[in-house]
């Protein structure tokens, strides 16, 4: 008889294809049971609002193009009532089976079924069977145990952090642009009046101001001035005159070679054209052009005494005083810049390989499996340890707040390791563990067991609250508002549904002992 293989979806992928892939079940036909708020079938992602809809969208799509060529005929699509009233749900669910049994065999995969989807397709399969509609082999429920499963919470954290390291780099990207352009410009500003000003002083004292921008203030001439003293000044400074005329048409000197002030300016005036990024180390010290240039003024000018002469002395200091301090918040902004940018550097190529496991947790889901498991006698959705054992406790008892879940479940911890201490008791002390010699002591002294369960109550708190948050997302807990006090939680049909499927005996003397164990050697460490 041929087989239908009806694949509901979620968010996973990999637990999806990977049966079909591997050949654990044949099919003849293979359809997607989709919730019927999707978007239509074949709908680009892209085109979908961001959050539930694209993301359903992009699982659709990926699982048609990964199985599609496996098959003759294309994968087509089936809809259901996934957030409608149970009763609706079941109705709708027995309908798809009953039409999809009477073609033959049927293989449900409800690995990435929402609980009360995967509920109501049990349900759905146990009255088909029950009525003699079917057969009990005809209709085959599975899932497939995640191998790995990643926290939910933590990969929607992972996205935040990714898209925070992407904005701050294009902010600190851009600050960079700011800083080293017009930042940088006006920061540079006085320099470049103080070296216009030194340029003129220089000319000033020359006895030559042609093309000066802006002449110094000068001291007012005494009257006592001698004019012979003021010859001599124009007369010296016309001989340097001439000496600068004559250097004029030989090849540029290096400042460092030559006793021409102009040409250790023009040097100043190259490094600081050259020097405009504030956000980066000095790689040349200007001091020692402005002291070459201070040496040649002093060889050139330090005979003269008149007020040209002094105000090119005060411009020399006045320029020193802007160039240190140039230097120096040059210094201080690229000594703070520089391990900011590494860091960041080294943030965005994590943030690059985070980016790229994200995509892959996009187009494959958030966990990994590969054996499929019936059904039948096992849980609808295998839980997470703490899950599990607070879903017990909340669907064995009435609504409880939060913190009296979580004392619940450390109750029932102490409880087990009583068990355990008592069963060791009752051997040879020498046979004992490390932790059931610690059981034991739970088991015969009462302040022992009363303070360890309130320190595993502490301890175990953020991982409980992580846990529920869980069982309150998969839809197996829900939230009782109460008038007064905390709100309670209380299970859902799938959460009973849970229960009555799963063997808590066995369950227990295998996942909750692993969680005890676990607290245990927490302890002893």
């Amino acid at each position: 008889m041929p087989t239908t293989h009806l694949s509901v979806l979620g968010l996973d992928v990999q637990r999806v294809v990977t049966p079909l892939e591997t050949g654990d079940f044949g099919a003849d036909r293979v359809r997607l049971v989709r919730d019927e708020a999707d978007p239509e079938q074949g709908r680009d992602p892209d085109d979908c609002a961001a959050g539930p809809m694209r993301a359903r969208a992009r699982v659709a799509r990926t699982i048609s193009e990964t199985l599609g060529p496996q098959f003759d005929s294309p994968l087509d699509e089936v809809r259901l009532p996934f957030d409608a009233p149970f009763v609706e749900l079941y109705a709708a669910t027995t309908d798809l089976l009953r039409s999809s049994v009477a073609d033959g065999d049927v293989v449900v995969n409800l690995t990435s079924a929402p609980p009360q989807v995967a509920a109501a397709f049990y349900a759905a399969r146990t009255a088909l069977v029950d009525t003699g509609v079917t057969d009990d082999d005809a209709i085959t429920l599975f899932t497939v145990p995640a191998d790995e499963r990643l926290d939910l919470a933590a990969v929607s954290a992972l996205r935040a952090v990714v898209s925070n390291v992407e904005t701050t780099t294009t902010a600190l990207d851009e600050f960079a642009h700011v800083a080293d352009g017009p930042a940088a410009t006006a920061v540079a500003r006085p320099l470049r009046i103080a070296l216009s000003d030194l340029r003129n002083a220089l000319a000033e004292a020359s006895g030559d101001s042609r093309g000066s921008r802006r002449r110094p203030s000068y001291t007012t001439r005494s009257k006592d001035d001698s004019t012979l003293d003021s010859m001599s000044a124009y007369v010296g400074r016309a001989r340097e005159q001439l000496a600068d005329f004559v250097e004029s048409d030989q090849p540029t000197p290096d400042p460092s070679d030559t006793r021409d002030p102009n040409v250790v300016l023009d040097a100043l005036d190259s490094w600081l054209d050259a020097e405009t990024a504030l956000l980066s180390p000095v790689e040349d010290d200007p001091r020692e052009l402005l002291a070459r240039f201070r040496e040649s003024c002093d060889a050139r000018f330090g005979k003269f005494e008149d007020d040209a002469t002094i105000v090119l002395f005060e411009t020399i200091d006045r320029f020193e005083e802007q160039l240190d301090a140039y230097l120096d918040a040059r210094t201080k902004l690229s000594e703070a810049y520089r391990p900011v940018s590494e860091a960041m550097g080294e943030l965005t190529e994590g943030t690059a390989t985070a980016a790229d496991r994200l995509d892959d947790f996009r187009d494959a889901g958030v966990a990994r499996g590969e054996t499929p498991l019936s059904v039948d006698g096992h849980s609808l959705s295998p839980l997470g340890d703490l899950e599990a054992i607070a879903l017990h406790v909340l669907t064995t008892g009435p609504p409880r707040s939060r913190p009296r879940t979580r004392r619940a479940v450390t109750a029932h911890l102490r409880e087990r390791a009583e068990h355990h201490g008592i069963v060791a008791g009752a051997r040879d002390e020498e046979s004992w563990t490390s932790f059931e010699a610690f059981c034991v002591d739970i088991a015969r002294n009462g302040g022992q067991a009363d303070a360890f369960e309130k320190r595993l109550s502490n301890a175990l708190r953020p991982r409980l609250d992580v846990a529920v948050e869980a069982l309150l997302a998969d839809g197996y807990v829900r939230i009782r508002e109460r008038e007064t006090g905390r709100d309670a939680l209380e299970p859902t049909d799938s959460a009973h549904l849970w229960s009555k499927t799963t063997d808590w005996d066995e369950f227990r003397e295998t996942v909750v002992d692993d969680v005890l164990r676990d607290c245990v050697e927490r302890e002893l460490d």
